[in-house]
């Protein structure tokens, strides 16, 4: 028998006989499970990181919600704040875009697009079968430049 696990950047091959790659299986399955977010509604996490607090909740619905001022952020940032919030869930177009016009302001798919290709040309962004999801330099971008400078324009 002989499987292949792919999840985010991690990729898990098992060959053997039937009896050993299920049990390895399941002992991958069991530690996957122990370490993932606890999905809600629409895939979101049960919650959002303490470092997010009064940046980012998540709605009654699940989803996160931006709560700083549109003025604040570009596009960019906050389609990265989202992914970062979701981490390491890929988020569509079509999902990026409803969340952002439900939390910061109207931005159609179109829009999403272009942005995330840009942050895709910058290698902050991964992107796959139409969906995104932030790469290890997007994450660093977001913990090191955009949560301290929000942070600092806090009141």
């Amino acid at each position: 028998m002989r499987f292949r696990i792919r999840r985010g950047d991690l990729e898990i091959e098992l060959e053997g006989d039937f009896e050993y790659v299920r049990g390895k299986f399941e002992e991958l399955l069991g530690m996957v499970i122990a370490q993932s977010p606890i999905p809600g509604p629409e895939g979101a996490r049960a919650g959002v990181s303490p470092e997010l607090d009064g940046i980012v909740e998540l709605g009654q619905d699940g989803r996160p919600r931006l709560t700083v001022p549109v003025e604040n952020l570009t596009a960019k940032e906050a389609i990265a704040l989202l992914l970062y919030s979701m981490h390491p869930n890929r988020l569509s177009d079509e999902e990026l875009s409803s969340i952002l016009s439900s939390s910061w302001k109207t931005t159609g798919t179109d829009a999403v697009r272009a942005r995330a290709s840009e942050l895709r040309r910058e290698g902050k962004l991964v992107a796959e079968r139409g969906e995104y999801c932030l790469s290890g330099a997007g994450l660093q971008w977001v913990r090191n430049e955009i949560i301290p400078r929000l942070r600092g324009s806090a009141p």
